[in-house]
Formats: C-alpha cells, sequence, structure tokens
C-alpha cells in the first residue's frame, strides 16, 4: 500500500468516466494511468504494470457535490 501522502496544490479534471473510482496518476499528475473501484486492486494493479511513482485518488462521485470553508 502507498507510504507517503501527496498534498496535491491545483486541481485536474477528471474524465466523468471515472467517477466514484480510485484512480493513479502519473507522478507530474498529467495523466491517468489506471483505475479501478477498490483502492487494493488499483494498488495491485499498478505493481503488476510497474507503474513509476503513481498519485492515488479517490474521485468523487459525478452526484456528489463538494463545498469546503476553511
Amino acid at each position: 500500500m502507498p507510504t507517503k501522502r501527496m498534498e496535491r496544490k491545483t486541481s485536474s479534471t477528471v474524465p466523468v468516466e471515472f467517477a466514484g473510482k480510485w484512480v493513479a496518476w502519473s507522478s507530474d499528475h498529467s495523466r491517468i494511468l489506471a483505475s479501478d473501484q477498490s483502492l487494493q486492486a488499483l494498488w495491485k494493479m499498478a505493481k503488476e504494470q510497474d507503474l513509476q511513482d503513481p498519485v492515488f485518488e479517490k474521485v468523487p462521485r459525478a452526484d456528489v457535490n463538494f463545498v469546503g470553508m476553511r
């Protein structure tokens, strides 16, 4: 499983087909390398495909609005 947490400063647009899924981004966060419904399955897939330094992120479902405050 992943061992370090990355704080992303900018948000990337994610295509709707990834809504509600876990995605593995390239280390520069420029493209999605793989996706799956569970983080465990995605982690296994990343190891099998020998992805270099993937960044894992859960994409919100398309029907969920997110509003936050500081």
